[in-house]
């Protein structure tokens, strides 16, 4: 079943084209990796498929209900913010996922540091992980990240790796 389908997208930014009349989608369970250089407009078409962001000109179409996740490159967290609560913060009924909120932080051993551990104490490295368990307590359908590894060392890069392969969702 396809989830998203993006129809000649066209992005240019202070004269700079970054993309012209882009074409493709993408069905369930379908595993995609965006590779360029920096600046090549990646993080910008992210955006546009997630609909966080407008083409230029183009079309991006959404299987109805569709559950999007997506990991930012640089996280953001509300201030005084422990861990728990980052995790549930986007979620709209928060008590539901409580269970989920706590697996991931366990899975993503996050537990090391307690429930009432401020996110803004963490390294970048484990603010990715909260990020990350923020996005998956959510349980998308479609899940992308933007430089998902920056901020983090090997051993969490090829847990990464081995979970996106075993992953239920595109």
């Amino acid at each position: 079943m396809i989830l998203l389908n993006a129809h000649q997208l066209s992005k240019a930014f202070a004269g700079k084209t970054l993309f012209e009349k882009v074409s493709w989608g993408i069905n369930e369970g379908d595993k995609i990796g965006l590779v360029g250089p920096n600046g090549a407009g990646k993080s910008t078409l992210l955006k546009i498929l997630s609909t966080r962001m407008s083409a230029d000109s183009g079309q991006v179409t959404l299987k109805k209900g569709l559950q999007i996740g997506f990991l930012d490159q640089d996280p953001q967290f509300q201030p005084g913010e422990t861990i728990i609560q980052a995790i549930l913060s986007h979620c709209k009924d928060p008590d539901d996922r409580l269970g989920q909120a706590y697996e991931w932080f366990a899975k993503l051993e996050l537990a090391q540091f307690g429930d009432d551990f401020l996110v803004n104490q963490l390294s970048g490295g484990w603010k990715k992980r909260v990020a990350l368990a923020r996005e998956l307590v959510q349980e998308p359908e479609l899940l992308m990240l933007d430089e998902p590894t920056n901020h983090l060392d090997i051993t969490s890069i090829l847990w990464l790796e081995e979970f996106i392969q075993s992953a239920p969702f595109a």
